[in-house]
Formats: C-alpha cells, structure tokens, sequence
C-alpha cells in the first residue's frame, strides 16, 4: 500500500499556522480577560508549539491521517494550564485594615440605631392605637350616659307628670263630691226649714180657728 506523506516545508506552514493561531487565541483571551472584571484571577496559557518532527507518521489511509491531523490541532489549540505558576495559587483573603473595620463598626451600629428607631416608631403607633381605642371607649361610655340619663329624666318627668294629673283628678272629684254633698244638705235644709214653718203657721191657723169658733 502507498504512503502519503506531506513535504516537510508544508507540514512547516501548518505548524506555523497553527500556532499563530495559538497565539492569536491567546491574545484575543488575555484581552478580554485584561478587560473584563473576574472574580478570580486569570490563568496563565502556556503555548506549546511542536515541532514537525514530533508528529507521529501518517496512517496509511488518508481519511485516517486527516482524522489524526485535526486531533492534533485541538491538542495544539488545547490551552495548557500550569498550576504551579504564582498567579494560579489561590490567594488569601487580606485581613481588613482599622479603616474596613470601622466603617464595618459604624455600619452596624447605624444599622442598630435605625432597629431601634424602627422599633420606638412601633411603639409610638401601637400607643397611639390603644389611646385611639380608648377614646373612643370613653366616648361611646359617656355617650350612653348621656342617653340612659336622658331616658331616665324623661321617665320621671313623665311619672311626675302622671301623678300630678292623677293628684289634681282627685282633688277634683273630691271637690265636686263635697260641693254636691253641700248642696244636698243645703236643699235638704232649706225643705226642713220649710215644712217646719208651713206646719207652724198651718198649727197657729188652726188655733186661731179654734179659738174664734169657741168665741
């Protein structure tokens, strides 16, 4: 079977493109690193170029050895992360200075002061509602007062009223009686007095006749 093998000055041009092409990646990354804000710090690239000697020999297959080739440029395209360099050691939190830990004391004790404010206007609303509640207690006890009195005033006066009426009716019907009875005796009296003095004269006459017969 034949072999097909590139000539060494074109396997140069596809390992120089490859790694321009590396390192315009890599540029292109450390730009919008450089300017984005990570939380982390980056991590170095470290490029690693092979050499055209280094490649393994072509497969006997064409399909085979394209296959092989594009395995090669996603190694070579592949960053290499070296954990050992500085800047990939994780980092230790600085301890805050004097300044953080009094704008921190400060800030808490603002925090706690308005707690507090807070709580003191709770209070001063819930005082407000419970002498709004007994306000309007007070009212509606001084209120019914004020109608159980009227009630009650009127009552009497009524009752007052009645017995007056009531008293001044039998004043009147004892008066009347009195007055009646009076009359009655009086007319009883006066028919007495009459009976008795026509009985006088009808005696007196009748003695005077008397006495002129005898004569």
């Amino acid at each position: 079977m034949k072999k097909f093998q590139e000539p060494p000055f074109k396997q140069n041009a596809i390992a120089l493109g490859f790694t321009l092409g590396v390192h315009a990646i890599a540029i292109v990354g450390l730009l919008f690193l450089g300017l984005s804000k990570p939380p982390e710090q980056p991590k170095k690239l470290t490029t690693v170029l092979i050499k055209p000697e280094d490649l393994p020999p072509p497969m006997a297959k064409p399909v085979e050895q394209e296959t092989t080739a594009e395995n090669q440029a996603e190694e070579i395209l592949s960053p290499v992360v070296d954990n050992t360099q500085p800047e990939n050691v994780p980092v230790t939190p600085p301890t805050p200075t004097a300044q953080q830990l009094a704008d921190a004391k400060q800030k808490a004790k603002e925090a706690a002061q308005a707690k507090q404010a807070e709580e003191q206007r709770k209070i001063a609303e819930k005082q407000r509602a419970d002498e709004e509640v007994k306000r309007q207690t007070e009212q509606a006890t001084a209120d019914k007062a004020a109608k159980d009195k009227a009630a009650a005033d009127k009552a009497a006066k009524d009752k007052a009223a009645a017995d007056k009426a009531a008293k001044d009716k039998a004043a009147a019907d004892k008066a009347a009686k009195d007055k009646a009875a009076a009359d009655k005796a009086a007319k009883d009296k006066a028919t007495a007095d009459k009976a008795a003095k026509d009985k006088a004269a009808a005696d007196k006459a009748a003695k005077d006749k008397a006495a002129a017969d005898k004569a």
